[in-house]
């Protein structure tokens, strides 16, 4: 089978599995070419890189997977999209205002939001990475409005959510990706965003929905209300702590991890008078646990996962009803009696079992798992191809001493490196007042970084920076809503 259009290619980084995707697009929606899985091991803890070698080693055997699965058998992977979703993911939200001076009111010109784009060309974070932007949006005298130039308003706003992450966080997956590897890094995005691309359906996203992932490290709550993302939060908590907690009754991890999927019954009390009897490695005693010491940690981790969960979705529900409920992702999610449990908690809760119209569910290799739901989600967003030729190997000439004169040695000529142009941007100060949540003490400007991982210090693989790009062009998607340059 042979493909013309784009291939792109995907790496979902999770604590106890790294999975990868190369797919194309077809209609608009995802058609998965292959995939391939690794277990995580050490690599990755709560979500961000733990083990920088063992992370390689993860990392070389999953592209090795892939590339074997590939239609052309003489291409290869160049470039990957990598979904990230550790600790210090989350939403910011911004609101730039601005008073027009007459208090009767003014047409806003050219004049006006220049003032705006400055102003948001000079945002700044302290030690964080911008990975996505919500879809923003203007309000004049309080009213959403798209094309806002040459209205008459006594003020106006622009409102927006900025995804961000720690600095390391994106140095690290870039070390891993192009230092060790040598692939390009075409851009990393935020995994609970991708998944809700493939798995929400618009109608949920636009009555407002909370798409809730209980992972092995952490656990994410994305929000959506009117089709937009209003809030983003991942809590350090997720299954692998309920397997930790089994482990403090003297038994291994396989073991904690068996009882925790087959035997636990958490949330009941139907079964604490049960023992579980448990053969030693050599098989010459046996254990036996209560069920209600197991049933007890289980229980008691689940309701902490779950109340941090409720939580970040009561504070957005002040001022919002999500009218399509909880959708619940992620192998956590499957522990038994968990879905009962939070339908207890909160209304309309359902599992995410088969993706949206966003990806094909025919004979793919992917066939409806939705654990792959990161990686398709990823090819969704994906714009650049991915698979190129082999390299050719360079042959090095073998020197013979029959030979008085030497031959020809053929010349290769490497294209030099191009310097990134560095824009110096205007810092004159615009007279408009700027709320945003939470408050940032300015650092380094974000829009002035050439790149999203810019070295502190000059290496070897300096040549290589007028290459790399930002994850993402958030700037340019905020100045496109205040010219109505967007569909």
């Amino acid at each position: 089978m042979s493909y013309n259009e784009d291939l792109y290619t995907a790496i979902d980084l999770g604590s106890a599995t790294i999975r990868g995707m190369v797919g194309t697009k077809k209609d608009g929606k995802v058609l998965p070419i292959a995939i391939a899985e690794v277990p995580t091991s050490n690599a990755i803890r709560k979500g961000v890189v733990n083990n920088m070698e063992e992370l390689h080693n993860k990392l070389k055997v999953l592209i090795d997977r892939l590339n074997e699965q590939l239609p052309d058998k003489h291409t290869e992977i160049k470039k990957v999209y990598v979904g990230f979703g550790g600790k210090s993911l989350m939403s910011r939200s911004y609101k730039i205002n601005h008073k027009m001076d007459n208090p009767d009111g003014e047409e806003i010109s050219d004049y006006h939001i220049n003032l705006i784009n400055e102003r948001v060309k000079n945002y700044r974070l302290n030690a964080h990475e911008v990975l996505d932007v919500s879809d923003p949006y203007c309000l004049v005298d309080g009213r959403v409005e798209r094309n806002i130039k040459g209205l008459l308003c006594t003020e106006f706003s622009i409102h927006f959510n900025l995804i961000t992450t720690r600095s390391s966080n994106v140095n690290f997956i870039r070390m891993a990706i192009e230092d060790r590897l040598g692939l390009e890094l075409e851009a990393i995005l935020p995994s609970p965003c991708c998944e809700a691309d493939v798995l929400l359906y618009p109608d949920a996203k636009t009555l407002g929905v909370a798409l809730v992932n209980i992972g092995a490290g952490t656990s994410s709550v994305a929000i959506y209300k009117n089709d937009t993302l209003k809030c983003l939060r991942v809590i350090p908590f997720g299954s692998k702590n309920i397997t930790n907690d089994l482990m403090s009754l003297h038994i291994t991890y396989p073991e904690a991890e068996k009882i925790k999927l087959e035997s636990a019954t958490p949330f009941t009390d139907a079964y604490d008078d049960e023992t579980l009897t448990l053969s030693s490695p050599d098989g010459t005693r046996d254990r036996e646990l209560k069920m209600r010491d197991v049933n007890s940690l289980v229980t008691a981790r689940m309701k902490e996962i779950t109340a941090n969960v409720l939580r970040v979705i009561h504070d957005f529900e002040a001022g919002a009803r999500l009218g399509s409920g909880i959708v619940l992702a992620g192998q956590g999610a499957l522990m038994t009696g968990f879905v009962n449990y939070l339908q207890g908690e909160s209304k309309f809760v359902s599992l995410a079992r088969e993706f949206n119209d966003k990806v094909y569910k025919g004979d793919t290799p992917l066939s409806g798992d939705v654990d792959y739901a990161g990686c398709a989600g990823l090819i969704y967003r994906a714009e650049v191809n991915c698979i190129g030729s082999f390299d050719a190997p360079q042959s090095t000439p073998v020197a013979s001493s029959k030979v008085a004169t030497p031959a020809p040695q053929a010349t290769v000529q490497a294209s030099q490196p191009v310097e990134a142009h560095e824009e110096n941007h205007s810092t004159a100060t615009p007279q408009e007042t700027i709320e945003e949540q939470p408050q940032q003490q300015p650092q380094t400007s974000l829009f002035d970084l050439p790149d999203i991982d810019q070295p502190r210090k000059a290496t070897k693989r300096e040549h290589k920076s007028a290459k790399r790009k930002k994850s993402f062009n958030w700037f340019s998607k905020i100045k496109d809503v205040l010219t109505d340059d967007i569909d």
